[in-house]
C-alpha cells in the first residue's frame, strides 16, 4: 500500500519519537508486524510517499528490498526512512528485522536517513548506537511532546482519526447492513429521475445538510446522490470538486458510499476510492475500488484508481488533471 502524506498543514518534526508518532497519522491506523517506508523529497526532505508492507519471511527479504527500491525511485524520493513494527523482546543478537533493514538499505538508490524499530511505546534506531541519544533500552515515545501534540492538533483540525488497525480502516468503506440497508435499497429504487433532474443544486444542498452536525443525511437524500452519480459527467464534476479540496464534500461522499447498496453502489464506491486516492489514503482507496469492482467488474473509474496506485502516480499530479474539469 502506498500513499502520499495526508498530514495537514506544516508540522515540524525534529525528534525521532515525533517521527514515529507521525506514522499512524500518515497511514490512518496503528500498524503492527509491518515495514513502513517513507519517501523524503525536496531540499528540506519533507515526508512524501508512504508504503506499508507486512513483515516478510527472511527468504523474501531480497525481493521486498528490490520492490521497495523500485517504488521509492518511482516516488522520486531524495532520501528514505524506514519504520519497523515488530516484537522487540528478543534482542540478544541485535534488533529484530535488522537483516531486512540492511537489505533495503543496500538496494536503495538514495540515502537511508533513519531506520527505527517501534514496539510498545518504545523506539530504537537501527543506524545509531550512541547511548546518549539512542539507548539500548529504547527511547520512550512521548505523546505529550510539542511535535506530537502539534501533529495531533493538526489532524484533529481536519477531522482525521487514527483507527486501531488496518481492518478498522477498511471497515469504513463497507456498505451499511441490516434494516438500514433494506431501507436504503428501497429509497434508491423509489428515486424519481424527473424530480432528481429538477434538483440542480443537489450537491450544495446535501453539503449544507451534512455540515450541520445536528442534521443526519436521510436515506432519500443519500439515494438521490447514489443515483445521480451514475451520470458520468456529474460524477466527474464531483471528483473535480474533491480535487479542489472540499472537506465537506469528502464527508458527504464517504457517508453516501457507506449507505449505497448493490447493485447500485459502484459509482459511489469508486468516487470514494478516488477521493481517498487524491488525499493519499491508499488503504481506503484500494478497499473502495475493490468494492466497486465487486459490484461492477467493468467499472473503469475503480480500475483507474487501482492502476494509479500500482504505477505509483503522485496524487498531486492526478489532482491537477481533475482540476482541469472544473468549470
Amino acid at each position: 500500500m502506498t500513499k502520499s502524506s495526508p498530514i495537514p498543514d506544516r508540522v515540524r518534526l525534529d525528534d525521532l519519537t515525533d517521527l514515529a508518532s507521525a506514522v499512524p497519522h500518515m497511514l490512518g491506523f496503528y500498524p503492527s508486524d509491518s515495514l513502513v517506508v517513507i519517501a523524503l523529497r525536496g531540499p528540506r526532505e519533507r515526508l512524501s510517499f508512504t508504503m506499508r508492507l507486512d513483515l516478510p519471511a527472511p527468504e523474501d527479504y531480497e525481493d521486498i528490498a528490490h520492490m521497495t527500491a523500485v517504488r521509492m525511485e518511482h516516488a522520486q524520493a531524495d532520501a528514505v526512512m524506514l519504520f519497523v513494527y515488530a516484537d522487540a523482546a528478543d534482542r540478544d543478537d541485535g534488533l529484530p528485522q535488522s537483516d531486512l533493514v540492511h537489505a533495503v538499505e543496500d538496494m536503495l538508490p538514495v540515502p537511508l536517513r533513519e531506520a527505527l524499530l517501534i514496539d510498545d511505546g518504545l523506539v530504537w534506531s537501527y543506524l545509531c548506537a550512541d547511548e546518549r541519544c539512542c539507548p539500548a533500552a529504547g527511547r520512550v515515545m512521548r505523546p505529550d511532546s510539542p511535535g506530537a501534540l502539534a501533529l495531533a492538533a493538526a489532524n484533529a483540525l481536519h477531522g482525521n482519526v487514527v483507527l486501531p488497525d488496518r481492518d478498522a480502516l477498511v471497515a469504513t468503506t463497507v456498505a451499511i447492513g441490516g434494516v438500514a440497508a433494506e431501507s436504503m435499497l428501497q429509497a434508491i429504487q423509489r428515486v424519481d429521475l424527473d424530480e432528481l433532474d429538477e434538483r440542480e443544486d443537489l450537491l450544495a444542498e446535501l453539503c449544507e445538510r451534512i455540515s450541520d452536525s445536528s442534521s443526519a443525511l436521510s436515506h432519500d437524500d443519500a439515494a438521490a446522490l447514489v443515483v445521480r452519480l451514475h451520470d458520468v459527467q456529474f460524477r466527474d464534476e464531483v471528483i473535480s470538486r474533491l480535487a479542489a479540496r472540499d472537506d465537506t464534500l469528502e464527508r458527504l461522499v464517504a457517508e453516501v458510499a457507506r449507505l449505497a447498496q448493490p447493485p447500485y453502489d459502484a459509482p459511489a464506491a469508486a468516487v470514494l476510492a478516488m477521493s481517498a486516492y487524491l488525499r493519499g489514503d491508499g488503504v481506503v482507496a484500494v478497499a473502495a475500488a475493490e468494492r466497486a469492482l465487486d459490484t461492477d467488474p467493468s467499472y473503469s473509474l475503480a480500475q483507474l484508481v487501482l492502476d494509479s496506485l500500482a504505477r505509483q502516480l503522485d496524487p498531486a499530479a492526478v489532482r491537477e488533471v481533475w482540476l482541469g474539469y472544473l468549470p
